[in-house]
């Protein structure tokens, strides 16, 4: 029986293994950006913070304030994704915790004193900590009387076919027949909203990590998931959102398998219904099959992150010219061609303009930090130069792991605040050169303190290339 469960999976790992799209020479992604109050195009750079609040009795992450100084200052993260869960939001039917929600908001806090923006993500795995995961409360569990302790072996995620789990994301995404489920989902999303709207720095809300169709045929055979089910969630959430927050930025996910190891979505294009320009963000994850399980950057791997890359272009453009953020990508440090993949990767995101976050800011593991708090080889690709804030349309950059050479391209706008580049002084122990080109009416400062180099560029409309490299 489970090896005819699998044999979906099996299928689609095996067609996204055995062919590569061809990436556009040269394509510069249509994404409209993700901006400041000034209407600075912003790239956010950051972690998930963290995978060790899903098991938390109080559902809370591992830092302390001074972690995210050290985030802020020393890496230069201008964002985080932050967990929360439904369970801790709405524990008992129609009850929310106030006490969960202002120990979220302090740690909120922590991240927005300092500037850096947050993104709100309602996290779910195995759909609830009831089967090992984390995400809904246990009243939320609809079984329809299946063993709840269901052994299935291998790795975590194979949870997901116990029947238990399939029939709790059945029955969550049967809308019309056990309909208090989303509604109260919906209300819940609708009481956080309410307590962080006016927090200029809570960027937006991630609307459910990885959402799972539960029917395999659905989510990997016909795409009616993500078609229908999916889609219908969305558009019954987001307005709800805008209800209460016209002005946050609203990350949506496709599907998390197949999509995150190169597959394409079959969402259909989800609209915004705020007042205004849209201000909704594609976030999908990505991790290569072999990376996220531990047998390194492979012929497979690397077939699956060009389809990725290729993939995801054409939904951008199929979701209306919408901003990208990869919500999570990540591996174990020690796999053979680490280093290979994290350069592959990082320079997909940086030449089309797409925002990160690290999986995940956890001490030890995967973490960029190990249980001392000291760096691990992943934090020199991580801690890279990147255009915080652009005053201007951002076209292109990039960021040459070996040579330390950094480049972006941009036409500039008058918003009254320079361009902010992250420059980080591991990389230019020795100092730095700049060249810009495309106007002589520029000037530039750099504060070594905070590592932001800051460019004023006083021509409006002119298109402008920015060379760094390190003496």
């Amino acid at each position: 029986m489970k090896r005819f469960i699998l044999l979906p999976i099996l299928i689609i790992l095996t067609l996204t293994n055995c062919s590569v799209d061809e990436i556009t020479p040269g394509f510069v992604s249509p994404n409209q950006p993700i901006v400041d109050e000034y209407g600075r195009t912003l790239i956010l750079h950051g972690w998930n913070t963290s995978s060790s609040a899903k098991g938390h009795p109080e559902r809370q992450p591992w830092i302390v304030e001074s972690d995210v100084e050290r985030e802020a200052v020393e890496f230069g993260n201008n964002f985080v994704r932050y967990l929360i869960f439904w369970d801790g939001v709405e524990p008992e039917r129609g009850v929310y915790d106030e006490a969960y929600l202002d120990e979220v908001e302090e740690r909120v806090n922590w991240y927005t004193s300092r500037g850096m923006y947050v993104m709100l993500d309602m996290h779910q795995d195995l759909y609830s900590i009831v089967f090992g995961g984390d995400g809904a409360p246990e009243w939320a569990l609809e079984t329809d009387g299946n063993p709840i302790d269901s052994e299935i072996g291998g790795p975590w995620w194979l949870a997901n076919l116990n029947p238990a789990v399939i029939a709790c994301w059945t029955n969550f995404w049967s809308y019309s027949e056990h309909t208090y489920l989303q509604d109260h989902y919906i209300a819940m999303w609708q009481k956080v909203v309410e307590r962080f709207k006016d927090n200029p720095y809570v960027l937006g809300y991630d609307l459910m990590n990885e959402p799972w169709g539960g029917d395999l045929v659905k989510a990997f055979v016909s795409g009616d998931f993500e078609r229908k089910q999916l889609t219908a969630f969305y558009e019954r959430l987001i307005p709800a959102i805008r209800a209460i927050d016209n002005d946050a930025y609203i990350f949506f996910e496709p599907a998390p398998a197949p999509v995150t190891f190169g597959a394409p979505s079959s969402l259909k294009p989800i609209a915004d219904t705020r007042v205004g320009e849209s201000k909704i963000v594609y976030a999908p994850h990505c991790y290569p099959t072999d990376v996220h399980e531990g047998l390194g950057y492979t012929e497979s791997s690397k077939i699956q992150l060009k389809n990725w890359e290729r993939r995801r272009q054409n939904e951008v453009i199929k979701h209306g010219g919408i901003p990208l953020m990869c919500g999570e990508f990540g591996g174990s440090h020690n796999q053979e061609g680490m280093h290979e993949f994290m350069v592959d990767v990082l320079n997909i995101f940086d030449r089309n303009t797409w925002s990160w976050t690290w999986w995940s800011s956890d001490l030890g593991g995967w973490g960029p930090l190990d249980a001392n708090r000291e760096e691990t080889i992943i934090i020199p690709y991580l801690v890279r130069p990147y255009p915080r804030a652009t005053s201007g349309n951002l076209q292109t950059f990039s960021f040459d792991q070996d040579t330390k050479a950094f480049e972006m391209f941009f036409t500039s706008l008058s918003t009254g605040q320079p361009t902010e580049i992250f420059l980080p002084t591991r990389h230019y122990e020795n100092g730095y050169d700049i060249k810009v080109t495309g106007t002589d009416q520029w000037s530039h400062t750099y504060d070594a303190a905070t590592q932001k180099l800051k460019l004023n560029v006083e021509e409006n409309g002119v298109q402008i290339k920015v060379s760094i490299t390190a003496r």
